[in-house]
């Protein structure tokens, strides 16, 4: 009808770009461009698509002209800024990135606030992964927080924060502070997301997407790392989508063996991510998990000589299910339900397992002790988890509120020989003496509703509200042999409050409150409810180290957060944030009562140890910290920066029912104690445009501890690292060599401080990764 109409064959080219025709898709562009040349939309879209197909000579030359034709458009910054980073100009590409965000406002004529805040979601996600190129993942954190918080039903904003987190877990599992988060913004991202966007494996999560450009197509990634004292891992994923289906069906394989005796583990992991748009606002999503790992001691300790040498450990999980249906009744409104099978079987054995005896003539105890006993431990659980979210957005305000329901049973196994440490063991059911044999079972359940409200009171003022209801019932002890089927209920109000201000466009300052209330065991690693306040996360696995406390069921969390973060036109980033971590956990320690007044054959005169309901134990644990950073962009290929940390850990632990003044041999029943950790990281990254890259590290630790009597003095050393690498052209593949620790520096650490591992002698890292 009308053959110079540029709008129509724009329209055509990225249909027919759709249909995999990128050539006649192209022209079809170039036609539009040429027939309305002044229209800078029109060269944005040719410069993208050139990029799409590595054309980056044309793609540079269409993206300068839309900048030039109309330097108030955000989108022809945003696309060369993807551009810049294929290309490894990461300085370029931040650069680029920022300046499409500050001009995203400019669409205000013919975009709705709704739709600009979630414009803006899109560029601050993508502005996540480019500072985490540059070296900065607190930066890139903050940024990824805020994307959420532009807008909550954007998927990609949920996929970079979750790629956030998970750069703070722990490899070896054992710290499990940030699990929860990481998988939380996970499921969010994977049932927001469109099904052309691809699976979202966390393999391949950080690929761009443009829905103007989706298309049909399969696709291979997969990561490898070696480190020479023999650890690899592998991950791999095979992908696929077609038009309203897509796939992606990873597997993942992890040996270490470790840098002291008894540290070995391996790993395992299968998934197979399946999504399906039904129509148009309706999409399910489906994940099946297989998982296994072994080993043996892989707690932390502050002298890696007292670790213990006879635990060895098997996880099974055959399998975990969930299933997830989206439905978008408008813009910006929402329907998230999920549904989730959780299966999950532990089991150990440990010849010097940690036992309590209470010492108990005639009823009234009058000492305890600690004694290693030789435990065989198996327990299966079972859980079924539901939750729906329904998410409301509006131009300045937005609400989610949601419900989740857990129901489910624990079976627990145990068996514990009697050795020549402690009496004999007695069963009192009268069945006679018998080596400490249980089998028992208790039953989970779970309900919580939640609420939670952001209203932008102005383009420099946003407040944040939410209440979280939690109710818990759980098996009172289950994890501390000999172990006791009574149940404990736990419930709790937990109020929420944040604060984002700012005062002018590049200075920002954050605030959070929140309480919220832990549950038992993987069943944390499946729910909607967000995960963070203000960019403070608030949904743990723990606080209080694993290593040093052990797993805990229904412990309470309360966290306050304040933050400053100051960035300038020279590229210089500065953030100064302060944290407090509270944990209260009221547990019960399973405990043997030894009464030698009891000799119940006269043949055999031995005293007897008969299993009770334990010993009551509360932990609190007190974490304070500080960080402060800085960051500086120099010219195209370097950036540089500091980061220092410091954090206080307190734990008071008390065993509430044994009174002072009793005969303690190797128990401790109060006790106080203080780790205080300063921590100072030092680094500079030269990227080249060629696709080489380098960095250099120096980290510093420096420790001292309280309450400890001398045998934990702390430790105070430097550890330096540095690596080099190459970046193929549209990033298809990355080599990375590395040599960590190069001084060879080892260390003891107290775990009361969180950290991860660092390795304990000079270690050589080679990683390869492909995506095509």
């Amino acid at each position: 009808m009308d053959s110079a109409l540029g709008n129509a064959w724009l329209g055509r080219g990225l249909c027919r770009i759709r249909l995999g025709d990128n050539q006649g898709g192209r022209e079809d562009l170039l036609i539009a461009a040429a027939l309305e040349p002044q229209r800078a939309e029109l060269r944005s879209y040719l410069g993208k698509a050139f990029a799409n197909v590595g054309d980056f000579a044309h793609a540079t030359k269409e993206l300068g002209l839309a900048e030039k034709l109309d330097p108030q458009d955000p989108t022809a910054p945003l696309y060369s800024a993807l551009l810049n980073q294929e290309n490894n100009r990461i300085n370029d590409a931040i650069r680029d990135l920022e300046k499409s965000k500050a001009l995203n406002n400019n669409r205000s004529v013919y975009r709705s606030e709704l739709l600009l805040d979630q414009d803006q979601a899109v560029r601050s996600a993508n502005l996540a992964g480019m500072y985490n190129d540059a070296g900065m993942p607190e930066v890139a954190e903050r940024e990824a927080a805020r994307a959420v918080n532009y807008d909550y039903g954007n998927y990609s904003a949920h996929l970079f924060l979750a790629n956030s987190y998970f750069q703070l877990t722990d490899p070896n599992l054992v710290n499990l502070r940030y699990e929860t988060a990481t998988e939380s913004e996970f499921l969010l991202a994977n049932l927001l997301a469109p099904v052309s966007a691809g699976t979202l494996s966390p393999e391949i999560s950080q690929q761009e997407y443009s829905r103007f450009f989706e298309q049909n197509k399969v696709g291979v990634a997969s990561s490898t790392e070696y480190l020479s004292r023999g650890a690899w891992s592998e991950d791999g994923v095979q992908y696929g989508t077609f038009d309203n289906f897509n796939y992606g069906f990873e597997g993942f394989y992890r040996f270490d063996p470790g840098q002291r005796p008894n540290e070995d583990i391996t790993e395992r992991r299968l998934s197979l991510h399946v999504k399906t748009q039904m129509t148009p606002q309706d999409s399910g999503y489906f994940l099946i998990q297989y998982y296994k790992a072994n080993g043996g001691d892989l707690a932390q300790y502050f002298n890696p000589n007292t670790a213990n040498q006879t635990f060895r450990f098997d996880e099974r999980q055959e399998p975990n299910v969930a299933f997830g249906y989206h439905h978008e009744w408008a813009p910006g409104v929402h329907t998230l339900v999920l549904g989730a099978r959780l299966a999950d079987n532990i089991s150990f054995t440990n010849s010097l397992a940690p036992t309590l005896v209470a010492i108990s003539p005639g009823g009234n105890l009058v000492g305890a002790d600690g004694v290693a006993i030789d435990t065989t431990y198996q327990n299966r659980l079972e859980i079924y988890s539901g939750e729906v979210q329904q998410i409301f957005e509006q131009p300045n305000h937005n609400t989610i509120l949601g419900a989740r329901a857990q129901y489910g049973n624990f079976h627990t196994e145990t068996f514990q020989g009697a050795n020549a440490s402690i009496p004999v063991f007695f069963d009192p059911e009268g069945v006679g003496r018998i080596a400490g044999e249980q089998n028992k079972d208790s039953i989970f359940r779970r309900f919580a509703v939640y609420g939670y409200h952001q209203w932008e009171v102005t383009d420099w003022l946003e407040l944040i509200g939410g209440v979280t209801y939690d109710r818990i019932t759980f098996p009172e002890n289950f994890r501390s042999v000999p172990v006791s089927t009574a149940e404990n209920t736990v419930d709790q109000v937990s109020p929420k409050a944040g604060l984002i201000l700012q005062p002018v466009p590049d200075t920002t300052v954050r605030f959070a409150y929140a309480k919220s209330l832990g549950g038992a065991s993987v069943d944390q690693s499946y729910q909607l409810e967000p995960s963070q306040v203000a960019g403070f996360i608030q949904s743990y696995r723990s606080i209080i180290p694993e290593s040093v406390a052990g797993a805990n069921v229904g412990a309470k969390f309360e966290t306050f957060g304040v933050s400053l973060e100051q960035k300038f036109d020279t590229g210089t980033y500065l953030g100064v944030t302060g944290e407090l971590l509270n944990s209260e956990v009221n547990r019960m320690d399973g405990t043997y009562v030894y009464d030698p007044t009891i000799l119940p054959d006269p043949s055999t005169p031995d005293p007897v140890a008969v299993p009770s309901s334990g010993l009551r134990e509360r932990l609190k644990y007190r974490e304070p910290s500080l960080w402060v950073t800085a960051s500086q962009l120099i010219g195209r290929d370097w950036s540089v920066g500091a980061r220092y940390r410091y954090s206080q850990a307190v734990i008071d632990d008390n065993f509430v029912n044994v009174p002072d003044g009793l005969l303690i041999t190797d128990f401790l029943p109060r006790q106080r104690l203080q780790a205080r950790l300063n921590q100072v990281n030092l680094f500079a990254i030269y990227n080249h445009p060629c696709g080489f890259f380098a960095e250099g590290e120096a980290l510093w630790y420096g420790q001292n501890n309280i309450g400890y009597q001398g045998t934990e003095p702390g430790d105070d050393f430097w550890q330096f690292n540095g690596l080099v690498g190459y970046r193929f052209p549209r990033r298809r593949a990355e080599l990375t060599l590395a040599l960590l620790n190069i001084s060879g520096q080892n260390y003891k650490l107290n775990p009361l401080n969180i950290y991860n591992e660092l390795p304990r002698e000079r270690t050589l890292a080679v990683q390869f990764s492909v995506n095509f």
